[in-house]
């Protein structure tokens, strides 16, 4: 009997030893590869004042006369200093983009109820009558690094 419990003790000594070594894949490691910190942007919207549906949703897009100017605000946190901001446009949300203006940083507003940067800048609309395009923003920290794309859809009135 003492055989077998000595016998018992010992394949469990050996597999405790070998599974003490094995090391458990870390999921999150190979999928998080962080070059640094990049601003946020939790919204775009176009001109003077937020416009919300009836249900509260914020109307992002809007229409207005072709060839006028419009405001394109980007609200947009960063932990990190902002050195500038980019507006592209396309013809649709996975068209070419090209780059519309850029913003060095200092013309933002800290919007304390928000808790969000805010900065407005002026584009042009379309010259056509009844066109659409797709607006993206995108925030340049100091680091180099750019914060992913927001969009908004800018339509000109028949």
């Amino acid at each position: 009997m003492k055989k077998y419990i000595k016998g018992i003790l010992a394949v469990l000594a050996l597999l405790t030893t070998l599974t003490s070594c094995y090391k458990e894949p870390d999921l999150f490691e190979d999928l998080i590869d962080s070059k640094g910190k990049v601003a946020q942007i939790p919204v775009v919207w176009l001109g003077e004042t937020k416009v919300f549906n009836p249900g509260g949703v914020l109307q992002p897009g809007a229409t207005v006369d072709a060839g006028s100017q419009v405001k394109v605000n980007i609200e947009y946190t960063s932990e990190i200093g902002v050195k500038e901001v980019k507006i592209y446009s396309a013809a649709t949300a996975t068209g070419t983009q090209t780059l519309v203006s850029t913003t060095a940083a200092g013309a933002e507003k800290y919007d304390a109820e928000l808790r969000n940067y805010v900065i407005s800048i002026p584009v042009t609309a379309p010259a056509g009558k009844n066109a659409t395009v797709v607006l993206f923003a995108e925030v340049i920290t100091e680091n180099g690094l750019a914060s992913l794309q927001k969009n908004v859809t800018l339509r000109t009135n028949p």
